[in-house]
């Protein structure tokens, strides 16, 4: 077998097909005995890089082939593996309509249906457009019936339903709401992977190859309509619009590369690709509609009610609509109500010719009355169907929401409606006429410093779904700013021109203000405009979506708040659940507060405060009249959620407690934590009754079966138990899983038990035999819960990989991979009814999910600012902290003022480092990036790029010629300052590095890793020369102390040790705090260590004896980091808490505490109504006053 033989077969057996070039390089290279660092040197990669790239590649090809590959064996494993037979499996076809409308009826096309179905099936055209009606649409409408009413969508699902057996995937999309390229591929690869290709690369280009490749592997039709939304409108060249073009490059790669599938277009105006691509024998073919035939034309007719005419009529009419059924349904309209069904006498008096449809639409339009254009906009700015209560709810109090029926009955009699049950909406050529009204209108009044409009409408709505709010600022809020922009110059002069709009607004309409302010706010908001000293006084503020925005020192007296959305005061989200009737959810958070919100308006409505510490798990009583929370503080508590107090708290676990659950009845609960026991309560009385022990590790999970026999526990063991609850003995040990066990929850029925563990599966237990029956395979990290819907026909997980995701438990397939969360995800819970599942993340954020198609409906976005990083300057007047905003800031030791802000960064900063000699800092990124700045001129000088994972160690050689870099890639790098690349690349841990420190001599490295060892390394040669293994933890920030003789090592087992470098030997291992420790540093004079706990405490200690010397607390929540000053006087911690204190070593107390700016600080709420107590107060933690 040749090398391209090989690369051949490989490329058959990946689910993503083509090698990448650098695949490709390590493939060829393996395939010819070359080492990696020969590689690299051939071709000027990385050698870590290269080494990555294998280690992924050989781990995949190991699971497509289902035995261990590696670079050594490589050759011998391809060449016994027979060939794999290219055959196109149509036995389980995969259909997805998304939501593609009903064609109940459906009139003529047969010619064009013969052609398209030709093209398609028997020529195999890669590409295949249907193109509207001549001189139709000059304006961006997207329709349903087809260009200008021509009926193209019509033909395109009808043709798809007609020739769908002939394809393995079918998958019909709407560009109507113009989706970002990257969004509509994401979409296009999970269905096609059926939910396994989830970790999709940023690079389009890259992701254009994953689709290429399926559509290599498959026989696929995809159907995408509505193209015209991504062109710039009357451009006859079809030219994007701007941030669109990267569907020329997709429609490219399409019709020109080799494949046996077909991408079907419709569209109003032929895309500029298709223009030179497109040919009668080429694979790439555009067919033209044009309009009905007079039979067909008469059928669209004659749908709406019954007409008087003769064939001549008939004729006259379809001939002067040209045969454009939308045209053809509003003129019927018309005839049938204004002329009684008399197509003669239309004909005769009242026939209105038009040279396109945006005339007819026009002359219809202006000819309403006024109540019926103000549902129409709001049709349109709802973007979906909507009830009649919804719809009411929107109109401003007034005569209309009494006239609403009266009103949609005339709309009916005068335009087509689409009406789903009870909901109502727009046909899409209608939604994009009345949005482009509304958008022109609102700028032109608004230019004149009118507000009409912009009283009357909400531009966006802040209480919708996410998707819903994100088509409305795509396709309403951005077109006006767009139009703004062009004709006052830019954003400042945009922000001005609102300034003025806003004291009008003041003067003439204090009292009737509407949506205006709110309007405002949002434009503001889209703009990133500088809120600061904006006064909003004594004005209404609805719908207005103020989350992650600053909003310092703005006057928002007297107003009157409502429908509007607010950033929360919490920090990550670890814990959420449903209460048994479904209208609220409950939240446990990282702030030790309880969180109850309402699901319709994600309104906060109650806040449970009395915890010390993180709560990891949050529960509602079958009844959902009590509450049980379980925190590392060692404690659980029962509230009562009438009152809001605290009945009991239960207190006798002796360290952190993970989990908490009722029994069925309520009448028990049991919880369970780090002191690895099982306690089971009396919940009346608040007593324990019963310990259950056996496992030799802290537990994570428990959980008791439905008939209340059985109780099922779990945890670090890596093992789940199943106990009698009336014996105490343990019936059965689970030990399939090869990490830590997060879940182990029983079905509704009794009958299996789902289980989530660290290894990365889910795994579904027989609960007669306990027995496996199967293994869920997706997640890419830990997977933290598993939990069964209420129906146990689905099962969500969520994981580290920060995707959360629902199976179908007959058949084991993932259904929906829910992607958004941008850190890991603690929890989940489905609702009642099953069609909603809530998501608990650390990005401090909670999402609501849709069940059946996996879309974000809604988002409760929280805010808290974290440290996890300190550091004094060499010449001890700066101290610099690293914070989860992403903003690096720079504070004066003596006077507490934080001199500047460094920002350019996507998220938290978990390492921070001065340059021993230069005046610059660097600062490392869970956005893997590192970045260089001068401390004077604030220029970031150098961005490092090179990690694929979270950084979070970050030190300077003491010659400062040497950055190096851990990350959560399990890599360090060393970066040449001189020359600004990575010089070196060390591998050896088997997990995550979080910590690195360099020798004061600078010749060795010491590195800390979640795999619980410590490695030294030779940097002269670039090699391990040592690993200290005795913790049985993750390890945080290492520290040598300055002769370089000793190191010290804090960890999550609660201990620190310090460690003889020449030996390797433990000399002392530390321990007093009662919980994780993060950081450790040693005193500039060597004689004491300070170390940093999820306990809330720092601890001084002294090296030679060991003892602790001191404790200082003052924090309240866990501290991140510490440092000494290089004078040795003062001592520096970071917290979860948002503050740095810092601490006299001598008399151990606390100097100063330093707190960024919160976003709402100076916010003047003074007389605001239509808040409730809850969001007062938590508006009031975020600074407001």
């Amino acid at each position: 077998m040749t090398v391209e033989e090989a690369i051949e077969r490989v490329e058959g057996l990946l689910a993503w097909g083509r090698l990448t070039r650098v695949q490709e390089i390590v493939f060829r290279g393996a395939w010819e005995g070359k080492t990696y660092a020969e590689m690299a040197k051939n071709h000027q990669y990385d050698i870590g890089y290269l080494k990555d790239t294998g280690s992924d590649l050989w781990r995949a090809l190991s699971e497509a082939l289902g035995e261990k590959v590696t670079k050594n064996n490589l050759s011998g494993v391809l060449k016994r593996i027979p060939q794999r037979k290219e055959t196109l499996d149509i036995a389980h076809p995969c259909q997805d309509w998304g939501d593609a409308p009903d064609v109940p009826v459906f009139f003529g096309r047969t010619e064009e249906l013969e052609t398209l179905e030709n093209w398609i099936i028997r020529d195999r055209c890669r590409c295949v457009a249907i193109i509207g009606m001549r001189g139709i649409g000059k304006t961006q409408l997207s329709i349903k019936l087809g260009l200008g009413g021509i009926g193209k969508t019509d033909l395109s699902l009808k043709l798809a339903q007609g020739i769908q057996e002939n394809f393995e995937f079918v998958i019909w999309r709407s560009l109507l709401n113009a989706p970002p390229l990257a969004d509509l591929l994401a979409d296009l690869i999970k269905v096609l992977s059926r939910q396994q290709q989830t970790n999709l690369p940023e690079v389009i280009s890259e992701r254009i190859s994953y689709l290429i490749q399926y559509l290599k592997a498959h026989r696929c039709l995809l159907i995408l309509d509505n193209a015209e939304t991504l062109l710039q409108a009357g451009d006859s060249m079809g030219r994007y619009r701007a941030d669109y073009e990267d569907y020329g490059q997709l429609l490219k790669q399409i019709g020109a590369v080799s494949h046996q599938s077909c991408l079907l277009l419709t569209s109003r105006e032929k895309l500029h690709e298709l223009i030179l691509m497109d040919g009668p024998h080429r694979p790439v073919r555009s067919l033209v509609l044009q309009g009905l035939d007079l039979t067909a034309g008469q059928q669209v007719l004659n749908e709406l009610g019954s007409f008087i005419a003769t064939e001549e009529d008939w004729q006259e009419l379809i001939q002067l609509y040209n045969g454009n059924p939308l045209a053809l349904q509003l003129a019927g309209k018309h005839i049938l109500e204004v002329f009684f069904g008399s197509v003669s006498d239309f004909l005769k008096e009242g026939k209105i010719v038009f040279y396109d449809l945006q005339e007819l639409l026009a002359w219809h339009f202006q000819r309403l009355p006024a109540v019926c254009k103000e549902v129409l906009y709001w049709l349109a700015i709802n973007r979906e169907p909507i009830s009649l209560a919804e719809l009411r709810d929107d109109l401003l109090p007034s005569t209309a929401q009494a006239a609403l029926p009266a009103t949609l009955g005339v709309l009916q009699r005068k335009i087509p409606l689409e009406q789903t049950g009870n909901r109502f909406t727009l046909q899409p050529v209608l939604l994009e006429y009345v949005t482009d009204q509304l958008v022109a209108c609102t700028v032109e009044e608004m230019l004149s410093q009118r507000y009409d409009l912009l009283r009357n409408y909400a531009l966006i709505k802040a209480q919708v779904k996410e998707y819903v709010r994100q088509a409305q600022i795509r396709l309403i809020l951005q077109p006006v700013i767009d139009n703004l922009e062009l004709a006052l110059g830019n954003c400042y002069q945009i922000q001005l021109h609102l300034q003025k709009l806003l004291d009008k607004l003041k003067i003439e309409a204090l009292a009737d203000s509407g949506y205006g302010p709110g309007n405002i706010l949002n434009i503001l908001r889209q703009i990133q405009a500088d809120f600061s000293n904006y006064d909003f006084s004594g004005l209404t503020i609805c719908q207005a979506y103020l989350q992650n925005i600053q909003l310092q020192n703005v006057n928002f007296s007297n107003c009157h708040f409502s429908k509007s959305i607010f950033t929360q005061a919490f920090g990550g989200m670890l814990a959420v659940d449903f209460s048994p009737d479904g209208r609220t959810i409950v939240s446990g958070n990282t702030n030790s507060e309880v969180h109850l919100w309402q699901v319709v308006d994600q309104q906060r409505l109650l806040t449970l405060k009395g915890h010390t510490n993180w709560i990891r798990r949050v529960v509602f009583s079958p009844n959902g009249q009590l509450l049980a929370s379980a925190s590392e503080d060692a404690t659980v508590k029962i509230w009562q959620l009438q009152t809001g107090q605290c009945l009991y708290t239960l207190s006798e676990h002796t360290a952190s407690v993970y989990a908490v659950v009722f029994n069925w009845d309520g009448s028990l609960l049991a919880s369970c934590g780090s002191d690895s026991v099982v306690r089971i309560w009396s919940v009346s009385e608040g007593k324990c009754q019963k310990v259950l022990s056996g496992h030799n590790a802290p537990l994570m999970a428990v959980h008791f079966s439905p008939d209340g026999q059985q109780i099922a526990s779990a945890g670090f063991d890596n093992q789940i138990k199943i106990w009698d609850i009336e014996t105490g003995s343990c019936l059965y040990t689970l030990t399939d899983h090869e990490n830590w066990v997060g879940a182990a929850n029983f079905s509704s029925n009794g009958a299996m038990l789902v289980s989530a563990s660290c290894d990365g599966t889910v795994r579904i237990w027989d609960t007669q035999t306990y027995q496996c029956l199967k293994v869920l395979r997706g997640h890419t990290g830990w997977v933290w819960r598993a939990i069964w819907s209420r129906d146990d026909r689905l099962i969500a997980s969520c994981s580290t990989d920060e995707t959360v995701r629902i199976w179908e438990v007959e058949t084991g397939a993932c259904l929906h991979t829910l992607k958004g969360h941008n850190y890991q995800v603690w929890g989940v819970a489905f609702s009642p009814d099953n069609q909603i599942l809530a998501s608990a993340s650390e990005d401090q954020t909670i999402r609501l999910w849709q069940v059946s198609n996996g879309k974000c409906i809604a988002r409760i976005q929280g805010y808290t600012n974290w440290i996890k990083a300190v550091a004094f300057s060499p010449n001890d007047h700066l101290l610099a902290s690293g914070h989860k905003d992403g903003t690096l800031r720079i504070w004066d030791r003596t006077s507490g003022e934080c001199l500047r802000e460094f920002n350019g960064y996507a998220d938290g900063l978990p390492a921070v480092a001065f340059h021993p000699h230069a005046e610059i800092i660097a600062a490392a990124s869970q956005d893997s990036t590192i970045k260089l700045w001068h401390l004077q001129t604030g220029e970031c000088i150098q961005t490092f790029i090179g990690h694929s994972d979270e950084v979070w160690g970050l030190c300077f050689s003491p010659d400062g010629q040497v950055l190096a870099s851990s990350s959560y890639d399990r890599t360090i790098k060393l970066w040449d300052l001189n020359l600004r690349e990575c010089h070196q690349t060390l591998e050896g841990h088997a997990d995550r590095i979080s910590a690195i420190t360099f020798h004061p001599e600078g010749n060795l490295l010491a590195s800390g890793s979640d795999d619980c060892t410590i490695r030294l390394w030779d940097l002269q040669a670039y090699r391990c020369i040592n690993v200290m293994e005795g913790h049985t933890a993750r390890i945080g920030p290492i520290a040598f102390n300055p002769e370089g003789n000793l190191l010290v090592s804090p960890s999550l087992d609660q201990t620190l040790k310090v460690w003889d470098i020449l030996t390797g030997e433990c000399l002392h291992t530390l321990q007093g705090h009662s919980s994780w420790v993060m950081a450790a540093s040693f005193s500039p004079d060597g004689h004491t260590v300070a170390s940093a706990s999820c306990d809330q405490a720092v601890k001084i200690w002294e090296v030679e004896t060991g003892r602790c010397l001191q404790t200082l607390r003052g924090h309240s929540n866990w501290i991140w980091s510490v440092a000494f000053s290089q004078d040795g006087l003062l001592l520096a911690s970071a917290s979860e808490d948002e503050t740095i204190r810092l601490w006299d070593l001598g008399s151990g107390r606390c100097l100063r505490i330093l707190k960024a700016k919160r976003p709402y600080e100076g916010m003047n709420i003074t007389g605001a109504t239509g808040l409730s107590p809850a969001q007062i107060a938590m508006l009031r933690e975020l600074g407001a006053v």
